[in-house]
């Protein structure tokens, strides 16, 4: 009895404490647009249910093209209409151009420093320019090209070898996998130029260890991200991390991050081995990695470029 009366005063705490914020909020906020009747803590979530645009089509038959949901602590509008759609992100694209934030893809993300979650701002003005010329321009592209067409023969290779060994002279192949591998490595040569650390003999992976790595850092971390939807909604889940989301997504990172860290430290030393660790900007012919260019971009504005900066372009180009 003792644990329901306990069970029954927190949740009273917890329904006073959601009106007591609503009420604070509404008087600070503009007059949202109708939606339906939210209940205490959870707002609308429970009216939410797979496949979601379906849910989200019958709430707009009731009420109306443009309304508002409350998912947890968050406040949300929902546009169904092409013309209000078009209203919002071209009329009014400055307004609406930052991605919302949440805390699960701020941890993964350094806070929400990378390009696909920096805020609109100065900060995400100089990544998008880093990346169109440094990174994304013509010629650099141009300079991977050998990189990628030397990970497209070493599939082919190891496919030929696995088909040499089989009965008969053939096998069968996953086709999907080996493409997925391909790409995957061949962005880690670009990022890091990995191709040392490749064994030639190994017939059963296209990827190189250190897309190998990162790959199944990825693995533990998207079930997680899946996993913590609500936790990004309802704070009470956050703060006491129920199920210990929060400490299995920091563990991953952490992991992703070592990786990246490793990988910067190595590009740094090979190019203090190799000379003065200046790489020619605007070369045809340098062939130097992704992490190389923002290394020599660092020397020049060490706080701008920092190691998290730089982790966070590896991370959103991989």
């Amino acid at each position: 009895m003792e644990t329901a009366y306990a069970a029954a005063l927190s949740f009273l705490f917890l329904i006073a404490i959601h009106r007591f914020l609503s009420r604070r909020h509404s008087k600070s906020s503009k007059q949202p647009p109708p939606g339906p009747l939210a209940v205490p803590v959870l707002g609308h979530l429970h009216l939410l249910e797979k496949p979601f645009h379906h849910s989200l089509a019958r709430l707009a038959a009731r009420y109306g093209p443009v309304f508002s949901l409350r998912l947890g602590s968050r406040d949300a509008v929902v546009v169904s209409s092409a013309e209000h759609a078009r209203e919002c992100l071209i009329e009014h694209d400055v307004s609406f151009a930052s991605r919302p934030y949440f805390p699960t893809m701020s941890l993964m993300t350094y806070g929400g420093s990378t390009i696909a979650n920096c805020p609109y701002g100065p900060r995400w003005r100089l990544l998008r320019r880093v990346a169109a010329v440094h990174l994304l321009s013509a010629r650099r592209v141009s300079a991977m090209l050998p990189a990628v067409a030397a990970e497209v023969r070493a599939m082919v290779r190891r496919v030929c070898r696995a088909a040499a060994c089989a009965p008969g002279g053939a096998a069968r192949v996953q086709l999907r996998r080996r493409l997925f591998e391909l790409s995957l490595s061949a962005l880690m040569e670009t990022v890091a130029r990995t191709k040392t650390s490749r064994a030639e003999d190994d017939a059963d992976t296209d990827m190189s260890p250190e897309a190998r790595e990162f790959k199944e850092s990825m693995d533990v971390l998207m079930p997680l991200l899946g996993a913590a939807n609500t936790w990004d909604y309802v704070p009470m889940l956050r703060w006491f991390d129920v199920f210990g989301v929060k400490k299995k997504i920091v563990a991953a990172v952490s992991t992703r991050d070592a990786l990246f860290r490793r990988l910067i430290d190595t590009e740094r030393q090979r190019m203090l081995d190799g000379g003065d660790g200046d790489v020619v900007m605007g070369s045809e012919e340098e062939n130097t990695s992704m992490i190389a260019v923002l290394l020599s971009l660092q020397k020049s504005e060490p706080e701008t470029y920092s190691d998290n900066m730089i982790m966070s372009m590896c991370y959103t180009s991989l």
